[in-house]
């Protein structure tokens, strides 16, 4: 019945459509076109009604192309709680390396630190990717979130000419204000990694007023800052294979490669910082990345600190 009648708008686009008229040609109710006419809204179909006239198709959803993603042996899924648990369990059933989920829409979307990530249908990017690095260890596979914020940023500035930025060491910014971030999670042991699964958020065609209010200070996306749209299955795909190319560069060669892309994109060296983890939080003057991306911080006392993980403020 749904699809039905959003072939009648689909084929009047032009003028409005009475609900009468759709009632009387499918054999239901008016009360049923209403209903159906909510779900479409409620899946991200803009449309219009007015008294005495009917409805009207104004916009449809930015659907991810699900056969061209399925090409690219990527999963997609309409709706998830997280792609992270969804790769999760296919790691744990021993999908190959680089396998990747992605969703319209997270229904508990997560950052670092287990903070929410607000991930609506039809807007942004979210996805994870399975790696089984051999011959390394969790210590030497620290930098890969690194690695990650470098094959995005490098992409999106290069191809798309946006001025993003990253902060160490997991966020993706645009004008300064955060509309990416990557969460890595790992299974293994001391010596050796079972799985990886990197997980992806990427806030593309929202605009400013779809944030929630605590977010509409500190949050963006592509869209609402560049006032440029795209087609998120496109974008993806372009995102998807430069970092495929990365981890593969990263596995064979380590951090060094990355180091220079991260300097020149980054946003907090030579910035008074706030560094926080843990166990403690540390002041001073962001000073350099190491050759393995730790962040070297001169503290008040104008001490040399370096930093494996945290976050800055």
């Amino acid at each position: 019945m749904k699809k039905n009648i959003l072939e009648y708008l689909r084929n009047n686009r032009e003028s409005y459509i009475s609900g009468s008229y759709i009632s009387r040609e499918l054999g239901i109710s008016r009360a049923a076109v209403w209903k159906q006419i909510r779900r479409l809204r409620r899946e991200g179909f803009k449309i219009s009604a007015r008294p005495n006239c009917g409805y009207r198709l104004d916009e449809e959803p930015d659907h991810l192309n699900r056969p061209l993603l399925e090409e690219h042996k990527v999963y997609y899924y309409p709706v998830v709680d997280s792609t992270n648990l969804i790769a999760r369990r296919l790691a744990e059933d021993g999908y190959p390396a680089y396998t990747t989920v992605i969703a319209d829409e997270q229904l508990q979307g997560r950052g670092r630190l287990g903070r929410e990530w607000f991930s609506p249908p039809h807007s942004g990017l979210w996805f994870s990717i399975i790696l089984r690095p051999e011959m390394i260890n969790p210590a030497a596979a620290a930098p890969v979130t690194l690695v990650t914020a470098a094959a995005l940023a490098g992409n999106l500035n290069h191809t798309h000419h946006l001025p993003v930025k990253i902060k160490w060491p997991n966020d993706l910014l645009i004008n300064g204000k955060k509309f990416g971030g990557i969460l890595s999670e790992i299974k293994g042991e001391p010596d050796r990694i079972e799985y990886l699964i990197m997980g992806i958020g990427l806030n593309i065609n929202q605009q400013g007023k779809d944030f929630p209010q605590q977010l509409k200070d500190r949050a963006a996306s592509l869209y609402s800052e560049s006032g440029q749209s795209f087609n998120r299955t496109t974008l993806f795909l372009s995102l998807w294979q430069d970092l495929c190319r990365a981890y593969k560069l990263f596995f064979k060669e380590g951090f060094g490669p990355f180091r220079a892309q991260l300097l020149a994109y980054n946003s907090f060296i030579g910035r008074e910082v706030k560094v926080t983890w843990p166990e403690g939080t540390l002041e001073g003057l962001a000073w350099d990345l190491d050759h393995d991306g730790a962040l070297i911080v001169r503290d008040k006392r104008g001490e040399i600190r370096t930093i494996n993980y945290g976050e800055i403020n």
